[in-house]
């Protein structure tokens, strides 16, 4: 059996300023290292047999906090979703043009690209992928980010493709699941005990 965690990285400075990253990059906050420093005290005991980050800044800083010593497989198919000319922009700032692309976005997510951009079809491309070449046994862990962890769930339990939009995945949540051949199973979602009396923050 597969035992996988899902881990989205710590808050960074544009999650703080609600600016959209995607493939671009932010560091982390100081509540971001707060929260990434919480989650590496609890997961202090845990082993995991392989540990895997996005090639993002933002994981890597958190992967580095949470498995201080350890050296991820770092895999470009864990980034988050590429927004292209919205990337670096708060909603506000956005051109005429921009704010139409956002709109049509937000209508049909699963088939509309921004310019040079992803939709969701190609974020679940892959991420199923990723899923795919996975070992079949043992304990994984993996630093990611908000939309790839919406995705996995989608992919993994079988929720619409419009589901994504209404699943809020906090700052260095967990979401687990166990996968055994064709059974899939959700064992925590969201998981943020070990933020406890820290703030969160709900952008990607």
């Amino acid at each position: 059996m597969l035992d996988l965690w899902l881990i989205r990285h710590g808050e960074t400075t544009w999650n703080a300023e609600k600016r959209i990253q995607g493939h671009m990059d932010s560091p982390l906050s100081e509540l971001g290292t707060r929260q990434a420093n919480a989650l590496a005290k609890r997961l202090f005991s845990k082993k995991f047999d392989a540990i895997y980050s996005s090639d993002s800044g933002r994981a890597l800083q958190t992967a580095a906090i949470v498995f201080r010593g350890q050296h991820p497989c770092l895999d470009e198919r864990l980034r988050e979703m590429h927004y292209s000319i919205l990337e670096g922009r708060i909603r506000t700032e956005f051109s005429v043009d921009e704010e139409k692309h956002y709109a049509a976005y937000k209508r049909d997510p699963y088939n509309w690209r921004t310019p040079g951009g992803e939709n969701w079809q190609d974020l679940f491309v892959r991420v199923d992928a990723w899923m795919k070449s996975l070992p079949e046994d043992g304990v994984v862990a993996a630093v990611t980010h908000g939309g790839v962890v919406r995705a996995a769930l989608c992919l993994m339990v079988g929720y619409p493709k419009s589901y994504e939009w209404n699943v809020v995945v906090d700052n260095v949540s967990i979401t687990r699941f166990h996968i055994l051949s064709e059974q899939k199973i959700l064992v925590t979602f969201n998981d943020t005990a070990h933020t406890e009396g820290l703030l969160q923050d709900d952008d990607d």
